[in-house]
């Protein structure tokens, strides 16, 4: 019996549509890029046969099972990375079908719906079934809004994609409303989900869009997008606008977009194109021009363009079956000569969308490409040969007229005469070509807008255009794809990093930014051959101010790196905390560069300076940057100057040597001084002479080089131990006492690299056996010495009688009792005084601080008179929840969803003091200038 195949059954939504008096009915094609005789990608296969995209079927699973007429299954297209594939989806038509008027229904052969005896019309022809839609509308990863609020005369639309974890958004709003001060997501009872401030990026004042995104969105909250229960809202200097965010069909496959506006309603409109045939389906969602409960309502719908003198317009009317409560929709579909596929990519064709009856109540909107923040860049790389002195980078993003504004940088030796982007085709009939890019070139970079038609931006969005430069001696002297997406954090800058190395063949672009927290973010993609099994190192690296006409003022402060990431692949994203204000100052100059470094077989170094980054005024130093890196005890003032009171600690401990910062406990080799060892200690450099172990024969020698004596030469050809005890190399046969900070070398051990199998042995000294006193009573003769021996009577009597001074008794007063000590007492046996409290010497206890009451993170301890007190180190967590236990020190990662619950409570609690403080201060200032000026 052959298994039974588990159909997956998708429902229809109920969606409020329109129906079009079509002119034409072209659908959008799709193309098949695969050779003949290979399996397709564009096609589907089910139980063994294969099916052509958008064919339907019944399955047959075989006896005794049959064909199942009531299953509708279809090879339905879905958009994956670059090209089209298909995939079957299947639904069970049964629950669709009409109650039969009749007692006793009977089922025909090949059909699904039962009848009446007699009756002659098939029911199972009159269910329609769009699995293309419900595809989009049920997993579809895209959401539209339209925002309108009471008495604001404006509005506007949103996008939104999610993927991995991640919300993205972008809107366009009137330009009456101005930029909005905040964002905020709501659930469907208006209790806030998330609240983003909003301030005007360099990104997003060339485009004029608003980009963003939500990222780390919590499970609760993708359940919320989901079932379509979040709302937007944006906050205007006109009022508070908002709506509901939900899915639509057409999104995943929009190409034009456009903000419907009028006196009584506002709306979108999701526009598709398929540039060869000239076919447009656009599916427009408005509310307010008609009323709710009203029916059968018919709409004119026009598309009308103004170029060179010349009015065209491409009227449609449409029937709306019923108004709900939120959007309507209308769907189209038309065909577009090439007139007006060149004035849609240009911008300038509108849309028309008001009532028969009432064309007062009218919609009118600016069609442009698609209104999400989309990113293109390139690399631009040699088309042969590799060159050495020869590299480029371009980016480029629709602005909101709906020009494509494009940067290129070119660095060559050769004279660059032309810049244009092809869609690489060999066929003449099938070459597109942008011109016009070389008349802004200049000085190695070329600036500009350049208007694209509807099949350019059809195909840039595709990522089948190609950015091409040309110089007098190589038609094709340097080349890239232009390659798509979303702008992120790390693209708010609005300017791109060249990486690139002594060699060509493998260079890359990067982005980076710098946000309102102090958080670094950035974004890198390389080109090059063998880069998918690479693992380079990213680096951030600064550099000092190099001062010539003052050799005096040199900084104190070299250049320094800081490891960002282990990258894998081609491409490297993430972000970086706590980044040094010196470092930021330094960024902010433009004084830094990515170091992206890979060793091993595919080895290379590539490097690129960071000129376009700009750090907020709350980042940088108090201290002016000239000044600063001449400034000394800097890294003493560093918890002022950072903020971060844990990692003000963590760079007090570390040290500076020779123009080199090493961490705490680290070790080296002096270089000031020959035969010591230096130590880092709690921000101190500790260098003692390096001791060397005794010699067990009668003519030692000392090899050129070295510091101690040895009985035989050292291996000379190379060979040696590498010993973590102390991060040295040693030669093979060589002795040497192991050092260890804090303590120094360790006399008690003598190390050995063995020459036959270059192991380090290391064995203790052997001490002698103590006769003449107790282990507890021995004493070492000296701080350095190896083994304790025995004191003499006189010292072991002055230390018996120096150690039981605690308690006094009067002798002269019968039945008295010890006395209880008093703080001189304590002061005189080596106590100490703290706060008005007296400690034992050798006590340690959490302070207390009013009104904070007992530090449980900080430890003092009294020892000789002197007072210490140490805060306690937290371990890194890299979880983004954490809560923090009753009578603890340090958070923790939640455990469970009962922590993550509280810790998100915690989170959005703390979020929103920090909100109200900031509005405090903002009300403050408003309050004291308006004091001054009055």
């Amino acid at each position: 019996m052959q298994p039974i195949i588990v159909l997956v059954l998708y429902f229809l939504t109920g969606a409020v549509s329109g129906f079009s008096r079509r002119r034409k009915e072209l659908p959008i094609s799709f193309i098949d890029t695969e050779q003949d005789g290979k399996p397709k990608a564009s096609e589907c296969r089910f139980g063994g046969e294969s099916y052509e995209l958008e064919q339907t079927w019944h399955p047959d699973l075989g006896p005794p099972f049959g064909i199942m007429y009531c299953v509708h299954c279809e090879c339905v297209p879905i958009h994956k990375k670059r090209r089209i594939v298909g995939r079957v989806r299947c639904k069970n038509i049964k629950t669709e079908c009409p109650k039969p008027t009749c007692p006793d229904p009977v089922l025909l052969p090949g059909r699904c719906c039962k009848v009446c005896p007699g009756q002659d019309d098939n029911p199972d022809l009159t269910i329609t079934v769009d699995l293309e839609r419900e595809e989009q509308e049920k997993n579809g990863r895209h959401y539209a809004a339209v925002l309108t609020g009471p008495g604001v005369p404006r509005a506007a639309t949103g996008r939104f994609y999610f993927r991995k974890k991640t919300l993205q958004y972008s809107f366009l709003f009137g330009e009456e409303l101005g930029w909005p001060t905040s964002l905020t997501f709501l659930d469907n009872t208006n209790n806030i989900l998330e609240e983003f401030a909003l301030t005007k990026t360099a990104l997003q004042n060339r485009t004029e869009k608003l980009c963003g995104a939500w990222a780390r969105l919590p499970r609760r909250y993708r359940r919320t997008l989901r079932s379509e229960d979040m709302a937007v809202s944006l906050s205007t200097d006109l009022g508070t606008i908002s709506g509901k965010v939900m899915k639509y069909y057409g999104l995943s496959s929009e190409l034009f977009s456009g903000l419907l506006e009028g006196p009584s309603g506002a709306g979108t409109a999701i526009v598709s194109v398929s540039p060869g045939t000239g076919s447009i389906h656009v599916n427009i969602l408005f509310k307010g021009i008609v009323k709710e409960g009203e029916q059968n309502i018919h709409f004119i719908i026009k598309f009308q363009m103004s170029h060179d003198g010349e009015t065209r317009s491409v009227e449609e009317a449409v029937v709306l079956e019923s108004v709900g409560p939120d959007l309507s929709t209308i769907e189209i579909r038309t065909v577009f000569d090439s007139p007006e596929l060149g004035a849609l990519g240009r911008g300038e064709l509108t849309l028309w969308l008001a009532p028969t009856l009432n064309p007062s109540r009218i919609l009118t909107a600016k069609l442009v490409p698609r209104l999400s923040c989309d990113i293109f860049d390139c690399v631009l790389q040699p088309a042969e040969t590799p060159s050495g002195d020869a590299n480029g980078i371009a980016f480029l993003y629709f602005t909101r007229a709906g020009g494509l504004q494009y940067n290129i940088k070119v660095e060559t030796m050769d004279k660059v005469v032309d810049l244009n982007i092809d869609n690489g085709k060999k066929s003449k009939r099938l070459l597109t070509v942008i011109d016009g890019l070389m008349s802004t070139y200049a000085n190695g970079w070329a600036n500009g807008t350049a208007m694209l038609n509807a099949g350019q931006v059809d195909e840039l969005f595709k990522e089948n255009l190609y950015l091409n430069v040309a110089t007098e001696n190589d038609a094709q002297a340097l080349r890239g794809r232009l390659v798509t997406h979303l702008a992120g954090p790390s693209e708010s800058s609005g300017e791109a990093v060249m990486m690139k190395g002594e060699d060509s063949s493998i260079s890359g672009v990067a982005w980076a930014s710098l946000d309102d927290t102090c958080r670094l973010h950035y974004n890198i993609r390389l080109e090059g051959s063998e880069l998918d099994t690479s693992s380079p190192s990213l680096e951030l690296e600064d550099y000092p101010i190099q001062n010539l006409d003052n050799l005096k003022a040199l900084p104190l402060f070299p250049s320094t790196k800081r490891h960002l990431q282990d990258c894998r692949g081609k491409k490297c994203s993430g972000h970086a905390d706590n980044i040094h204000k010196l470092m930021m100052a330094r960024l902010d100059s433009g004084d830094a560069a990515f170091l992206m470094t890979n060793a091993g077989q595919n080895e290379f170094v590539l490097k690129g300076q960071m000129l376009g980054i700009s750090s907020p005024q709350a980042c940088l130093p108090r201290y002016a940057r000239n000044d600063l890196e001449i400034m000394p005890g800097y890294l003493r003032d560093l918890g002022e100057e950072i903020g971060d009171e844990d990692l003000a600690e963590n760079m007090r401990q570390k040290c500076a040597y020779e123009g080199s910062f090493y961490e705490d406990g680290n070790r080296w080799e002096a270089t000031h001084d020959k035969c010591k060892m230096c130590s880092c200690q709690r921000g101190k450099v500790d260098c003692e002479p390096i001791v060397c172990p005794p010699t067990n024969c009668s003519n030692p020698i000392i090899e050129e080089g070295e510091c101690c004596a040895t009985c035989n030469s050292p291996s000379v050809d190379g060979r040696g131990c590498n010993f973590g005890g102390d991060s040295l190399f040693h030669p093979a046969g060589s002795k040497w006492h192991p050092y260890i900070p804090p303590f120094g070398f360790s006399r008690c051990a003598v190390c050995t690299c063995k020459e036959s199998s270059l192991a380090v042995d290391c064995y203790r000294e052997e001490c002698p056996p103590l006769t003449a006193c107790l282990h507890s009573e021995a004493i070492r003769p000296n701080p350095l010495a190896c083994c304790k021996v025995c004191p003499k009577r006189e010292e072991k009597s002055n230390s018996v009688s120096k150690a039981h001074p605690v308690l006094t008794a009067d002798p002269h007063k019968l039945n008295d009792m010890a006395m209880a000590r008093t703080g001189l007492d304590i002061l005189a046996s080596g106590g100490c005084s703290w706060k008005g409290v007296h400690h034992e010497n050798g006590v340690t206890w959490h302070p207390t601080v009013m009104p904070w009451g007992e530090m449980k993170c900080v430890t003092c301890g009294c020892k000789d008179g002197q007072t210490q007190c140490k805060k306690k180190h937290c371990p890194k967590l890299t979880c983004s929840l954490k809560i923090r236990d009753q009578d603890q020190c340090c958070p923790r990662c939640a455990a469970n969803r009962e922590e993550e619950e509280r810790a998100q409570r915690t989170l959005l609690i703390s979020n929103r003091e920090q909100r109200k403080l900031k509005r405090l201060k903002r009300l403050r200032n408003i309050r004291n200038q308006e004091r001054t000026s009055g």
